[in-house]
């Protein structure tokens, strides 16, 4: 990669490394231009007339010559072609012809003088051409002063002619050696410069692989992200579907359920008819009186399923209003505390900002208390329980693998506890009518907050695992702003002075339930959940108990038998009997339906009542 990168950003340097490199001296080009050297050397000391040296000195001299050509000959190639070889070649060869001049008896001023200027000639050009082109001239000064020495003297030497094709021979051996220098130093100047622009490659090479190894790891980043997200959509596509499934589950249980509860009302009217008709015509010593009396209470115990299953499918009968979360939280903060024993640390934390959600308060209620009991009831040994309620955004309980965040849509109330947890399995059927995992219990209570959650328009979800305790998030959505909340008390309905509600009933959640909408309503209650109980508080109480309400139906003491024992401590109290038989069966056991309260009722349908009981 990094040739190409020279090939193409040097293309003028290549060709000149290449001509510099066959401007080299040869081998043979070596040998022929010493052998001459030699020759003309050994001619100039054979044929001197005033030898100063010794023939044996000359010989000497000569037989060194000629081992010089021959020891060029094999003179190894990576030495031949070394810059220094012909710096040194030229300088022995120089010394040789100084000497040679000097022993043959022909050292002339000019001689030595052309000699020294053809030195300055060589080492002041570069170009072989003009080397011998100077040195053609010098030669030529030479020949005259050469020509005026022996026309003044009248004889002529062999040497003093040798002169010249010695200057010639010594200028392209001069210019051949500085060229090859030249060219040795240019080469070495590109190789320089390439080493400089192969570093500067490598550079750009090195931050194009970081840039390419993080562009690399963004997209593997991108493509993480992406998986994730598509992963999540599958999630949600999936839990949207399993919703989907339980909602078409839960409208087929409600239709079933609420035609189940016509049949069975029916039925159990005609049970509480005929037996109210039974005990009119029996006196209290009759053996069949207590069969029938079983008959007719355990009717009421059908009556009061049936309301339940009724329950389910009470969609006709929700009032959905505009209601501040953070308000009936706060009303409702010391009942729920009041459900919970001391083991339990309970806390509720109120997000700020407007909370406001088109709900029917009542099941909204019915559903926090549901819940707060379950969570009580897996921390058998205590624990901590808490309640969030928050702003929330699509897919805030989930959020989404990008970290954006939605529209602001939601209202987020979440119910934590540290209890014993949920199996995969018992979640899977946790809403499913008449499942429960503890004894005593109809299992209805999570199918009805199934049930109020998604008649409200919203989503239930569950978190769970065993040992590690639950979570529970309900979300209903967030209305526009500009909406004010309704009015969370009716005044035609509330107290009018020190008025005192005793409320008697066995069911814990229908009795919070009932306990909330009256305190509300800024009525002083007496809470019992029996008979016993409430004749204990009735003696406790120092003040009068106005009205009464309480179940039918009851173990120990019925409803009549209390209503009967307290006026005679209370003579002005008002009965208020809550029951799942009509009105027309009440009337076949000689009860006035205006102390009647039928279920499934209504809390506003319960204070309705008492304020009516209240002013007649």
């Amino acid at each position: 990669m990094s040739s190409l990168a020279l090939s193409s950003d040097n293309p003028i340097e290549q060709p000149v490394v290449e001509s510099c490199c066959g401007s080299t001296i040869s081998r043979p080009r070596y040998v022929v231009l010493q052998a001459l050297v030699g020759v003309m050397l050994a001619y100039q000391l054979l044929s001197g007339v005033d030898l100063t040296a010794s023939l044996l000195t000359s010989l000497v001299i000569i037989g060194g010559l000629a081992t010089m050509v021959l020891c060029l000959w094999y003179v190894p190639a990576p030495i031949l072609q070394a810059a220094w070889f012909s710096g040194a070649l030229v300088g022995i060869d120089t010394v040789l012809v100084t000497a040679t001049i000097y022993l043959s008896g022909n050292a002339r001023s000019e001689l030595y003088l052309s000699y020294f200027v053809l030195m300055l000639i060589a080492a002041s050009v570069r170009r072989l051409s003009h080397v011998i082109a100077l040195s053609l001239l010098l030669c030529s000064g030479y020949g005259i002063i050469l020509y005026q020495g022996i026309v003044q003297t009248g004889s002529m030497s062999p040497g003093h002619l040798l002169g010249v094709p010695v200057l010639l021979v010594m200028a392209t051996f001069y210019g051949l050696a500085l060229q090859t220098i030249g060219a040795e130093r240019h080469q070495k100047t590109v190789l320089l410069g390439n080493i400089e622009a192969l570093k500067e490659t490598e550079q750009a090479l090195r931050e194009s692989r970081d840039q390419l190894e993080a562009r690399i790891k963004d997209l593997k980043g991108d493509l993480s992200r992406a998986n994730e997200h598509v992963r999540q959509e599958k999630r949600d596509r999936q839990g949207l579907e399993q919703q989907l499934n339980e909602a078409q589950k839960m409208e087929a249980i409600g239709r079933i359920a609420g035609g189940i509860a016509n049949e069975l009302s029916h039925l159990v009217s005609v049970i509480g008819r005929q037996t109210g008709i039974a005990l009119s015509r029996l006196k209290s010593d009759d053996p069949l009186y207590g069969p029938v009396d079983d008959i007719f209470r355990n009717g009421e115990q059908a009556a009061v399923l049936t309301a339940q299953l009724a329950g389910l499918g009470l969609q006709d009968g929700q009032v959905r209003q505009v209601q501040s979360v953070k308000t009936m939280l706060e009303e409702i903060h010391e009942v729920i505390r009041g459900l919970l024993p001391g083991s339990i640390d309970f806390s509720m934390v109120i997000a700020d900002g407007p909370m406001d959600v088109e709900i029917d308060r009542e099941g909204l209620e019915q559903v926090l208390l549901h819940l707060v009991v379950n969570a009580r009831d897996a921390m058998p040994d205590g624990g901590r329980l808490r309640i969030e309620a928050k702003q929330a955004f699509h897919g805030d309980e989930n959020r989404s693998v990008n970290g954006g965040k939605g529209n602001l849509s939601k209202v987020l109330i979440q119910v934590s506890d540290t209890g014993s947890g949920m199996s995969l399995e018992t979640q899977s059927r946790m809403f499913e009518p008449f499942f429960s995992t503890k004894e005593m219990n109809v299992g209805l209570g999570l199918t009805a907050v199934y049930a109020i959650v998604k008649q409200n328009a919203g989503q239930v979800e569950v978190v769970s695992r065993p040992g590690e305790g639950t979570v529970v998030r309900v979300t209903l959505p967030l209305v526009r702003q500009g909406r004010p909340p309704a009015q969370s008390i009716q005044a035609n309905c509330s107290a009018k002075g020190q008025e005192t509600i005793l409320l008697v009933e066995p069911n814990e959640i229908d009795r919070k339930l009932a306990l909330s909408t009256l305190l509300r309503h800024r009525y002083q209650v007496l809470e019992a959940s029996s008979s016993v109980e409430a004749l204990l508080l009735t003696q406790q109480h120092a003040g009068a108990v106005h009205v009464t309400v309480s179940d039918l139906m009851m173990p120990e003491i019925g409803g009549r038998d209390l209503a009967r024992q307290l006026l005679k401590q209370h003579p002005m109290m008002k009965p208020l009997f809550v029951s799942g038989y009509d009105d027309e069966t009440m009337v076949s056991h000689r009860l006035n339906p205006r102390y009647l309260l039928r279920r499934p009722y209504r809390q506003s349908g319960l204070v309705e009542k008492v304020r009516e009981l209240l002013d007649a």
